[in-house]
């Protein structure tokens, strides 16, 4: 391996993901990461990938299918409204819109793919204490006592380095659920008047005539305070109100959690050659699933400039200033949508209500909008 690799900070699926997109275009790295791998991949938390990220990943792993469940269709609505829009795989030319897996199944995937590939390398239990800038390269302080020298470090660890996070005043009750009705592959977005309400595919078999999925419910922290405490089936007969008896009969729910919702993006992603991507960039609402998505397409633009600037035999600092043009508007896009749509579709406002049926009603009408609101969603803006 060279005197000095790409150091990347966070061995998650954004940092992973980096390093082997830069070993295809035989660029090294070195990949830290505090966590155990073991403890990493146990997570069950599913992760939500558009057709744009599974395209991207299908150039460096093989996916296992049993892992995934596609998503075919994606049913948005708005709870006591008309109005109701159906993204499907027309809209994609007859291909899956995306697919759901687990994070840690994932993350066993790009950890195999790191592990046979010669210019990557990955420490584990060694966490970025401290980055020192130069003129010429980057040194990284590791916590196991050595530094890694570097061109460039890229943080991908999540919050942003020495970020303090603000206080959540949302957050999302999460469990897995049984829904008699839905198709194979069909995934909801239901907005209600205290946030979006998401069901999504889960992989592996069907038992009965129950599909399971995956719930991801927003709302005020005082709501998911008093539906926290509620019983299994007082929670499901408050989900089945929310989530209306026309889009199916949830029937179980099991491996109840929470998280706290907090959303906060950087405005400038580049120190010197320090850059963030993924969530240490903008750490955003999980509506319509677009966190790890944006980060993907954040290391595919990385990638493609630094593996440019070594080829011409430059230092990638030259190249960095056309990565944050390169992302700017895509960031701002998806940043945008995240922020604004679940404000929208909560307010009660009668003026606001009837536009967004109108525009649930125009997707539904309108093929060429349907679509083209679908390749947003699937690959984000083209820079």
């Amino acid at each position: 391996m060279t005197a000095a690799p790409i150091a990347i900070l966070g061995g998650g699926p954004v940092g992973l993901t980096l390093a082997l997109l830069l070993a295809r275009h035989r660029v090294p790295s070195v990949v830290v990461d505090a966590r155990d791998l073991d403890d990493a991949k146990r997570d069950r938390r599913l992760l939500a990938l558009s057709r744009g990220t599974l395209d991207v990943l299908g150039t460096v792993i093989e996916l296992p299918t049993a892992m995934l469940a596609p998503i075919r269709t994606v049913i948005v609505s708005s709870r006591g409204e008309f109005g109701r829009a159906v993204l499907d795989e027309r809209d994609n030319g007859g291909r899956s819109l995306g697919a759901t897996i687990r994070y840690g199944d994932l993350l066993t995937a790009l950890d195999a793919a790191c592990t046979s590939a010669p210019l990557v390398e990955v420490r584990r239990r060694c966490a970025a204490s401290a980055v020192s800038q130069g003129p010429n390269s980057v040194d990284v302080r590791l916590s196991d006592g050595g530094n890694l020298a570097a061109t460039i470090a890229v943080n991908a660890e999540g919050v942003g380095r020495g970020d303090r996070a603000p206080a959540a005043r949302q957050a999302a009750l999460t469990g897995d659920v049984e829904v008699q009705g839905p198709a194979a592959g069909t995934a909801f977005e239901r907005f209600t008047r205290d946030g979006p309400l998401a069901l999504l595919p889960l992989p592996g078999p069907t038992v009965g005539t129950a599909r399971p999925m995956s719930l991801v419910w927003c709302m005020p922290t005082a709501a998911a305070d008093r539906r926290e405490a509620l019983s299994d089936a007082e929670l499901l007969a408050e989900l089945q109100a929310e989530f209306g008896e026309r889009n199916g009969r949830v029937v179980s729910i099991r491996s109840r959690g929470r998280y706290p919702l907090v959303e906060q993006a950087r405005d400038d992603v580049r120190e010197h050659r320090l850059i963030h991507v993924g969530n240490a960039a903008q750490t955003l609402h999980p509506v319509a699933g677009q966190g790890l998505n944006l980060g993907v397409r954040d290391c595919v633009a990385l990638a493609d400039l630094v593996a440019a600037a070594v080829a011409a035999a430059e230092d990638p600092l030259a190249r960095l200033p056309e990565y944050e043009r390169r992302r700017r508007a895509d960031r701002l896009a998806i940043r945008t949508l995240t922020r604004t749509v679940p404000g929208f579709f909560a307010t009660g406002f009668g003026p606001v209500a009837a536009a967004r049926s109108l525009g649930l009603t125009m997707l539904s009408i309108f093929p060429d909008l349907r679509a083209e609101f679908a390749r947003f969603l699937m690959f984000g803006v083209r820079s």
